[in-house]
């Protein structure tokens, strides 16, 4: 039996399946058969894709690390949880709700100069949130709930988003930088499966993990708009807080 991948953690971080030095130990060495597994592995990528609650995901991950289980006996609980996330991502990479966004966003990108498209660059990370592992929903709740302390009066020239997005950025990396680090390769992945169809958007991904990860989560301009984007999204749903 595989143990709960969030044990006794906090969901709004990132859960133990997504700890870095262990995918990094796992990444490359395993490879699945065709079959009842790899089926498996694909339920894991439509529950990421849609942004399943972390029960229902989590019933998936566990499923697909008992097959891999079966398959290779010395892998432990932890492990097996880590390498069915793992294996899942470039099938979620090549998921149509994944890639469609930048899809649309190619010719607009592709207009622009250089320096505005290096601009707009971070907001492509966005297409990161789903390989994260963390509960979406409940850090959208979170962001809502800070732009809701600020009073609507005194508050017009002030960017409450960008403040409750410096807010989550922190929120998500309390324990340790492993959402950063998901997203960093995630993207990489993305970067590779979209290169021949979308190579501005590609290139764009390509060149931001390029660049050495700041120390501060605030100041990791992919994941600050990232976290922005979870916000937004709330807002534009829910409508201003006030």
């Amino acid at each position: 039996m595989v143990i709960n991948p969030f044990a006794d953690g906090d969901p709004s971080t990132a859960p133990p399946f997504t700890e870095p030095a262990l995918l990094d130990e796992l990444d490359g060495v395993f490879e699945v058969p065709r079959g009842e597994p790899r089926r498996l592995l694909a339920a894991v990528a439509d529950s990421l894709a849609v942004r399943e609650t972390p029960p229902e995901r989590d019933t998936k991950l566990t499923a697909a690390a008992e097959a891999l289980r079966e398959l290779n006996a010395q892998l432990d609980n932890s492990s097996a949880l880590a390498l069915a996330y793992l294996l899942a991502l470039p099938m979620l990479a090549r998921k149509e709700s994944v890639v469609a966004p930048l899809a649309a966003l190619e010719p607009v990108l592709a207009s622009l100069d250089e320096g505005d498209r290096e601009q707009f660059a971070p907001t492509l990370a966005r297409a990161a949130v789903p390989a994260l592992g963390v509960d979406v929903e409940l850090l959208k709740d979170e962001g809502y709930a800070y732009v809701a302390t600020y009073p609507p009066e005194g508050s017009e020239n002030v960017d409450i988003v960008g403040r409750a997005a410096s807010w989550l950025t922190r929120r998500m990396t309390v324990v340790n930088d492993a959402p950063r680090l998901a997203m960093r390769r995630f993207l990489a992945l993305l970067a590779e499966e979209i290169e021949v169809e979308l190579p501005v958007a590609s290139g764009l991904v390509d060149a931001q993990l390029a660049e050495p990860m700041p120390t501060a989560p605030v100041e990791d301009a992919p994941f600050l708009s990232l976290a922005r984007g979870l916000v937004e999204e709330a807002m534009a749903e829910r409508g201003p807080p006030w």
